[in-house]
C-alpha cells in the first residue's frame, strides 16, 4: 500500500480486505503518505528499497496486490527482477500514468477504496494464521556522561509522546528508515513527505498542512542540512501564528550524502558545518532553543508536545546528534 491509498475511506476499505485475507499488509518505499493503518496487527513493515531485499521480502508470497503506489520505487538501482519468477501482482490505482507502467499481470485503474471494499465483499474469507506483527524497536538507553544524542533517542521520546492524530512531516533522509519503524502513522495524513525523497520542503509543508488542519497536531522532523533549503518558512510560521513543532536533527553537515558516497567507496569530498539553526529561527521570529543533552530533550518534548493541538505559535528545537552511521532503506 502506499500514498495513493491515504484516505479514511481506503483505510477502511483495506482494513477490511486484509483482515477477510489475513494477509500481512506492506508499506511502499519511500513513500510520500501511509496507505494503511500501521499500528495495525497485520501491518507487516515496510518493503526494502532495493530489488535483492525487496525479492527476498516479498518471496513468500505468490500473489501481491498492490493499492495507491508503484510496483516498485527503488534506489539505488540494482539488477535483477523485483520478485521471484511465478509470484503473481495486480496493482489499483487511481494514477494513469503509475498504474498503466507497473509491471503487473493485471491493473485496474479506478478509485482504490471502491476497488477494495468490492474485493472484501467478493472473496471468500481464508483460514490462515496471521503474519507476526510490526513492532517499533525497543527505546535505546540515554547516552551515557559525555556520549552524544542520537536520532533513536529524539525519535523515542518523541514516539512516546505524540498524540494518535499528530501529523509527522518528515524530511531528515539519512534518518529516514529508523522514523518510519518509531513514529507509526495511526490515522490517515499521519505521515507526509517526498516520494523518493527531496530536500526544502518540510519547513513550509509543514507550516501549510497546520494552516490547513488546525485541528491535528503537526510536526515536523528536519535535518540541519535540509532545514537550510527552506529556513526562510520560519517567518510565515511565526508571522501567521502557526502552532507546528519543528524537531530539527543537527548532525553538523549532510550525512545522506556522506552515507552514499560511502556506498560507492568514496569519501564525501565536501565539509562539515555547524549552523545554529535555533538561532537562525529565532531572527525569523520563530522560537527556538538548541538542545544537546537527553535530560533538555526529555523537558522539552514534555512542555511543547501536549500544547500541539492547540498553541498558535511555532517552536524550534535544534537537537544536537552524532551522525547516524549507516543508511540502509
Amino acid at each position: 500500500m502506499g500514498a495513493g491509498a491515504d484516505d479514511p475511506d481506503t483505510w477502511s476499505a483495506l482494513v477490511e480486505l486484509a483482515e477477510r485475507l489475513v494477509a500481512p499488509v506492506f508499506q511502499e518505499s519511500f513513500g510520500a503518505r501511509a496507505g494503511f493503518p500501521q499500528d495495525h496487527r497485520l501491518f507487516a513493515g515496510f518493503l526494502p528499497a532495493d530489488r535483492p531485499r525487496l525479492r527476498a521480502k516479498l518471496a513468500p508470497f505468490d500473489a501481491i496486490l498492490v493499492v495507491g503506489a508503484p510496483v516498485f520505487r527503488q534506489s539505488p538501482f540494482s539488477e535483477g527482477r523485483f520478485t521471484e519468477p511465478g509470484t503473481r501482482i495486480a496493482v489499483v490505482g487511481d494514477d494513469a500514468s503509475e498504474v498503466t507502467r507497473s509491471p503487473a499481470e493485471l491493473a485496474v485503474l479506478a478509485p482504490p477504496a471502491a476497488v477494495c471494499r468490492e474485493l472484501a465483499r467478493r472473496v471468500p474469507a481464508r483460514e490462515a494464521s496471521p503474519p507476526a506483527p510490526f513492532h517499533p524497536p525497543p527505546a535505546p538507553a540515554p547516552p551515557a556522561a559525555g556520549e552524544p544524542l542520537r536520532a533513536g533517542h529524539v525519535l523515542a521520546a518523541l514516539a512516546e509522546r505524540l498524540p494518535r492524530d499528530a501529523v509527522v512531516v518528515e524530511e531528515a533522509p539519512v534518518d529516514r528508515p529508523e522514523l518510519h519503524e518509531r513514529l507509526l502513522a495511526r490515522e490517515p495524513l499521519g505521515f507526509l513527505s517526498a516520494a523518493m525523497g527531496g530536500l526544502g520542503f518540510a519547513l513550509a509543508g509543514a507550516t501549510g498542512v497546520r494552516m490547513a488542519l488546525p485541528q491535528r497536531p503537526v510536526v515536523a522532523v528536519v535535518g540541519d542540512g535540509s532545514s537550510l533549503y527552506g529556513i526562510q518558512a520560519l517567518w510565515s510560521a511565526a508571522h501567521y501564528r502557526v502552532g507546528v513543532l519543528f524537531v530539527i536533527l543537527s548532525n553538523g553537515g549532510y550525512a545522506i550524502m556522506d552515507r552514499l558516497a560511502e556506498r560507492r567507496g568514496l569519501e564525501a569530498p565536501w565539509p562539515r558545518f555547524d549552523v545554529d539553526i535555533a538561532a537562525l529561527a529565532r531572527a525569523f521570529g520563530c522560537p527556538g532553543r538548541r538542545i544537546s543533552t537527553h535530560d533538555e530533550l526529555v523537558s522539552a518534548f514534555d512542555e511543547v508536545v501536549p500544547t500541539l493541538a492547540s498553541r498558535t505559535e511555532p517552536e524550534l528545537l535544534d537537537v544536537v546528534i552524532a551522525p547516524t552511521e549507516s543508511f540502509t532503506p
